[in-house]
């Protein structure tokens, strides 16, 4: 399992994210386009926006923490139109089932994204 971590942390460089100063889009019609930020220089947020009932939604939106050094990502939060989960809820907690389920949904996500071409240029 430990090996998830690196997993994403190799598709997420492999979409490009790593190369996002602050804020980038990358679109694949007729997919939703992905829209990556760069909170800090270790933490990222992924989303996909559709509009539901005129509203723009997050659905997914995933904020994820890099550590280069070792290679390896892990999540932080979740949340979509129906529910919010957070790894880490407080200090000094960690809900260990939500760091795995978020971690099975991301890697996922990534592979998903990566086979319908979403990779960033530069």
């Amino acid at each position: 399992m430990g090996d998830i971590y690196r997993s994403i942390y190799d598709k997420l460089e492999k979409v490009g994210v790593f190369s996002v100063n602050q804020y980038a889009v990358i679109e694949k019609p007729p997919y939703l386009p992905l829209c990556i930020d760069r909170l800090s220089s270790d933490v990222y947020a992924l989303s996909q926006n559709p509009v539901i009932d005129g509203v723009v939604v997050a659905d997914p939106d995933m904020v994820i923490r890099v550590i280069h050094q070792n290679r390896t990502a892990e999540p932080l939060s979740y949340q979509d139109r129906s529910a919010r989960r957070e790894v880490y809820p407080e200090p000094g907690r960690v809900d260990l089932r939500a760091k795995n389920e978020l971690a099975e949904h991301l890697d996922r996500w990534l592979s998903d994204l990566l086979s319908k071409g979403y990779i960033r240029m530069q």
